[in-house]
């Protein structure tokens, strides 16, 4: 009797050991490798009063805010005119700027009002488009 246990014993360990050993050399090639985001420990309210009177306000507010759907490459696929598509951005550019604004300020489509900078004064968002106009500029 003690005999028959240790086999089906036995005989669990190896299935169980060789399921796993052909599962890592089938699996092998698949293993992916860790990404790291980046994180913010900022508080927004905090960020954006030390911006008052930085000339590289529209650049850190874009930075900070824009690029998750703006950026190159954006970290959310929403399908917004990425800061590198200098077509989009001159058509955009020739709309004017109160127009640009007023769409940041209310928002549009998948972008949220203000751009997601519930914070920042409408002369800083006016700071970042003129900034994102700028650096997409042929």
């Amino acid at each position: 009797m003690k005999f028959k246990f240790f086999l089906i014993t036995l005989l669990f360990i190896i299935s169980g050991s060789t399921g796993f050993f052909l599962y890592i050399i089938t699996h092998r090639d698949n293993i992916v490798e860790p990404t790291y985001e980046r994180q913010t420990f900022h508080y927004p309210a905090t960020f954006v009063k030390q911006l008052h009177g930085d000339p590289e306000a529209g650049k850190k507010i874009f930075t900070e805010y824009c690029s998750t759907c703006h950026g190159v490459p954006p970290k959310i696929a929403v399908h917004a005119p990425s800061i590198a598509d200098k077509n989009y951005w001159n058509a955009l550019k020739k709309l004017g700027l109160p127009y640009l604004l007023n769409n940041t300020i209310t928002g549009k489509g998948a972008m949220p009002a203000r751009g997601g900078c519930f914070e920042c004064s409408d002369e800083q968002l006016r700071e970042t488009i003129k900034y994102i106009l700028k650096t997409s500029s042929p």
